[in-house]
């Protein structure tokens, strides 16, 4: 009913500082591949896919370095396609089939993730990096949004503003009662929702 693929990448000029860019490429590539036919379409920090505030894709990745060199990595993709049930009471998530009322054939829609993965890998090979990182923050959700947030490390609630990702793939998050900008790695914040 559902899309789950890897693909296997060897990025070797790639540094560990600048890994990141792999989230975004496969994020992005997600987000090309649909944005057209779903207007409500936004990538999550760190790479989930969201459709209309619920989530429609996930990402993993795992990376094998031999030092400081980067030999292989692997990008893990789940996206919901023709599901129209799910058993999970504290998430919401979406599928392609909910949202269009009507069913996809999963080779097709591999085939087109595929492609624009592809598309959006061979542009960070040319060069392409700035905009990678640049097109990712335009379809970054709640980007300059005031939104409620969980800081899970002061155990504090705030409202603020995300204002980005820096080079290294932390969230950039402005504190509405201070105006300080802290960063965040993952699972040290939480999204609550829009006030």
């Amino acid at each position: 009913m559902n899309l789950l693929c890897s693909f296997l990448l060897y990025p070797h000029a790639l540094t560990a500082a600048d890994q990141f860019v792999l989230a975004q490429i496969a994020s992005l590539g997600l987000y090309d591949a649909f944005r057209d036919a779903l207007p409500g379409l936004a990538i999550k920090w760190p790479n989930d896919l969201l459709l209309d505030d619920r989530k429609l894709a996930g990402i993993l990745i795992q990376n094998q370095w031999q030092g400081s060199t980067l030999k292989a990595s692997v990008i893990g993709i789940g996206l919901n396609v023709n599901q129209t049930e799910f058993d999970l009471p504290d998430s919401h998530p979406h599928s392609l089939r909910l949202y269009t009322g009507q069913h996809h054939d999963i080779e097709a829609v591999f085939s087109q993730v595929a492609r624009s993965v592809e598309s959006r890998y061979r542009q960070w090979q040319e060069g392409g990096a700035q905009t990678i990182r640049a097109d990712y923050h335009q379809a970054l959700y709640l980007l300059d949004q005031r939104s409620s947030f969980e800081d899970v490390l002061q155990q504090r609630t705030f409202d603020g503003w995300i204002r980005g990702v820096n080079q290294n793939g932390l969230l950039r998050v402005e504190d509405g009662s201070t105006g300080l900008v802290r960063t965040y790695q993952h699972k040290e914040i939480r999204y609550l929702c829009k006030p």
